[in-house]
């Protein structure tokens, strides 16, 4: 049974993401400060909630995307398509990412990114 989602604090939600960077994906969050990749995780932890995602795995996992593909690579019209399907269990749709889009769309949205400070 997963816990309650309101069972974790949001700080410590937070302190996770951080830590999964930092130790995960150092080569993506060497150039920034500790307040730098703290802020990001935040944005990052605000957008995954406002897509639909409440537990930590796939929080991190979206989190992470933001940090290796794009802050806002959910705005990519075959991503947010996917992203946007309720029918699917949040950690189904992570892997329907992969699933039901292109390599060309993860570079689109690269590409075509606002960039962090447009979601500040």
């Amino acid at each position: 049974m997963k816990p309650d989602p309101d069972q974790i604090p949001e700080e410590d939600l937070l302190e996770h993401i951080v830590d999964h960077l930092c130790e995960e994906q150092a080569e993506a969050v060497a150039a920034l400060s500790d307040s730098e990749i703290r802020r990001r995780a935040a944005l990052g932890l605000a957008r995954a909630r406002a897509n639909g995602f409440e537990f930590p795995e796939p929080i991190t996992a979206f989190v992470t995307l933001m940090f290796l593909v794009a802050p806002d690579f959910d705005r990519h019209p075959e991503i947010a398509k996917v992203l946007s399907d309720r029918k699917a269990a949040p950690a189904e749709r992570l892997k329907n990412l992969f699933a039901r889009t292109k390599e060309e769309h993860w570079e689109q949205a690269a590409a075509n990114s606002a960039g962090w400070d447009a979601l500040a």
